[in-house]
């Protein structure tokens, strides 16, 4: 299956996970960013130009949904993907707390990017749901690291 495809399924199941927690519990949507997790972990795979067109993909599907500026999210969810893939080449990240950390500080840098943009674009200030915005960076870097030590577990005993 060729990254394109790939990028496809993974924007999809982003997708999928993203309306099931919708359904589940809204509050869930805040502190669980699903297409961070999705486009960080793919970039940190398959590299810059595959990181960033998934996050451009997955930022502009956020976009479509939501009622803010269109491609607001698009922008900061590319950067991350972008540059998830950079980081990783130039820093050893797959150690386990190399991971956790780099996982945390990508969530970080997606969260910052986008409330820089929306501060700037967005009249009315932050929707900051009482301060579990904040806990994001923590779920995406938990849930990231159990993606990627996953992938490597199934990638392994897919090559024996």
């Amino acid at each position: 299956m060729n990254t394109f495809m790939k990028g496809a399924a993974v924007v999809l199941g982003a997708f999928l996970v993203h309306a099931a927690l919708q359904q589940i519990s809204a509050p869930a949507l805040i502190g669980m960013n699903v297409f961070a997790v999705a486009v960080i972990v793919f970039g940190l795979i398959k590299g810059e130009t595959a990181g960033a067109l998934v996050g451009m993909t997955c930022g502009l599907l956020v976009d479509s949904f939501s009622l803010g500026i269109f491609g607001l999210s698009g922008v900061t969810y590319t950067v991350t993907g972008f540059l998830s893939a950079t980081i990783s080449k130039k820093i050893h990240v797959l150690a386990f707390g190399r991971l956790v950390a780099f996982m945390g500080l990508m969530g970080v840098v997606n969260l910052g990017l986008w409330t820089m943009l929306s501060s700037i674009f967005l009249p009315g200030g932050l929707p900051w749901e009482g301060g579990l915005l904040l806990v994001q960076p923590l779920i995406t870097a938990a849930l990231g690291t159990c993606v990627v030590l996953a992938y490597r577990r199934l990638k392994a005993r897919h090559e024996k």
